[in-house]
């Protein structure tokens, strides 16, 4: 009975998942259709213009984002393809929020065709980059019409920030620190107070494996090169675009070298992989918003420093305390390579705009001239706080869903639920639980080397989950029965009987 209700729910959420998507590209649509047109005359050339970078902004959505993600064992499908779908929805959907928000500032008349052109889609992109830091502080534990429902919901306070903190108080944020990563990392952090269980902690299948880290670095990789193009697209044309993507790079390197230090400092003198992943891109995030400012090379590189430096410590530190005694599980640790390094920056922006290594000139193209500083300070709270509220509800209205649908255990961190697989997956899995069986003792003990006949001892310590400091399950799992029945046949059945026999005549001469 148990199995069948199971089964019902699976295909209704499967049901519910496609109707929402449909009637929400459908709105999208209708709204479009009265709503939008192209870009004419120059107005036209310089829009096109901004596809050059915003291609590289494009890449880092698209490509970088869901790689990152892809660092859970078994949970490579869903990090990259959810994120592609966030993405290819949010994309259109911030548009239409965006000309709402633009309308409501300049004069509701809602009654003349708006303009849709590169600079459109660019926001939008932007907007889904912080829909995905959203989504990697659940990653795995929310089922896709969960992912729908935070993909709507997200982008409508997004845009009603953006229309507090820039249109009405003129907050500067050239690349997104205060508006993107600040807001996307704590709505994330609200969700998951919503999302944190007893089933979603110490899952054995919230690890990394060596092939998803290296994925997982591939994505590291992009964002590093692409980043400077983020936070520089907007930037002014001339000096201020050249000062963004300068200091962003510098800061950017600046943190690499600071997470080289410290990850080996505080990982027993060897290098911890979450923190190349993931510290090293915290100098973009740190000129979010500060970029295109007058704030000396030197300054940007040591701002990189500092930000790498704060993901490290937070990564070893923070989370582990936000998950065990807060329950906050933050899966990907959104909140040491956004939220903290955003905050930083914002406050960076402070002190720039109230004239410390500013020129009187340069003090006056602010919005409010000397007082800017104030308004920067102002938009970190507003953002903070509308980020967390909505976050709250949205996990409220996920906690609601979960209880119809919930995420079966078993397909946590797992692409097992929701894909048809590829004919080779169970076998790895089963290759996978085979060697934990083996190695992994659950406690560090030393155990007999395999090749070894038990004379040498090797000790292997049990891996860890990526979010807390958790270990998994005590003790070996039963090693699955030696019953090539139930394997795929990969064509070394006959290898494998050949070497039985070549051992079994090498014991019997022995």
């Amino acid at each position: 009975m148990t199995d069948a209700l199971s089964l019902t729910r699976k295909y209704s959420e499967h049901a519910v998942f496609g109707i929402l998507l449909l009637l929400w590209e459908t709105f999208i649509l209708v709204i479009l259709s009265v709503w939008a047109t192209y870009p004419e005359g120059e107005g036209a050339l310089e829009d096109a213009a901004l596809w050059y970078q915003a291609r590289d902004v494009s890449v880092m959505i698209f490509f970088g984002f869901g790689f990152l993600m892809t660092f859970l064992r078994r949970y490579g499908f869903s990090a990259i393809c959810y994120s592609f779908i966030i993405a290819a929805i949010v994309c259109q959907w911030s548009i239409v929020l965006e000309l709402f928000f633009e309308e409501l500032h300049y004069g509701a008349s809602f009654d003349n065709r708006r303009e849709i052109g590169v600079e459109k889609v660019l926001n939008g992109l932007f907007c889904s980059g912080a829909v995905l830091i959203s989504y990697g502080a659940v990653l795995g534990k929310i089922n896709p019409t969960q992912i729908v429902v935070m993909a709507f919901l997200e982008p409508f306070f997004f845009w009603l920030n953006f229309y507090v903190s820039f249109l009405t108080l003129e907050a500067l944020d050239i690349g997104g620190g205060i508006f993107i990563h600040e807001f996307g990392a704590y709505f994330g952090m609200a969700m998951t107070l919503f999302a944190t269980s007893k089933r979603t902690k110490g899952h054995p299948d919230n690890v990394s494996s060596y092939s998803s880290d290296i994925f997982s670095l591939a994505g590291t990789i992009f964002l590093f090169v692409m980043w400077p193009s983020f936070n520089a697209v907007v930037a002014g044309a001339g000096t201020p675009q050249v000062r963004a993507l300068v200091n962003t790079f510098v800061s950017l390197c600046g943190a690499v070298i600071s997470t080289a230090i410290l990850s080996r400092w505080l990982s027993g003198g060897k290098f911890e992989i979450v923190h190349l992943q993931n510290s090293t891109l915290a100098g973009g995030v740190m000129m979010g918003t500060a970029a295109d400012l007058n704030i000396s090379v030197p300054a940007a590189i040591a701002s990189g420093m500092v930000a790498g430096a704060v993901s490290v410590l937070g990564f070893r530190f923070l989370t582990p305390f936000l998950s065990n005694r807060l329950g906050m599980q933050d899966i990907c640790g959104v909140h040491n390579l956004h939220g903290m390094p955003g905050v930083l920056g914002a406050i960076i922006s402070v002190f720039a705009t109230t004239g410390l290594g500013q020129s009187e000139p340069e003090l006056s193209e602010f919005p409010h001239g000397s007082r800017q500083g104030g308004y920067q300070t102002a938009a970190i709270f507003i953002t903070f706080g509308i980020a967390a509220g909505s976050g709250l509800l949205t996990g409220f209205l996920i906690w609601l869903i979960d209880f119809w649908s919930p995420v079966p255990s078993d397909d946590l961190y797992n692409d097992r639920g929701y894909w048809q697989l590829p004919s080779d997956y169970e076998w790895v899995v089963e290759r996978d639980d085979d060697s934990d069986a083996e190695y992994d003792d659950g406690n560090g003990e030393e155990m007999a080397d395999m090749e070894g006949g038990g004379a040498e001892k090797s000790k292997k310590p049990p891996r860890k989950t990526r979010s807390n400091t958790f270990l998994r399950p005590q003790g070996v799992r039963k090693k699955p029965s030696n019953n090539n029945n139930n394997k795929i046949n990969h064509g070394n059945n006959n290898k494998s009987k050949a070497g039985e026999e070549s051992s079994s005549s090498s014991d019997d001469s022995a």
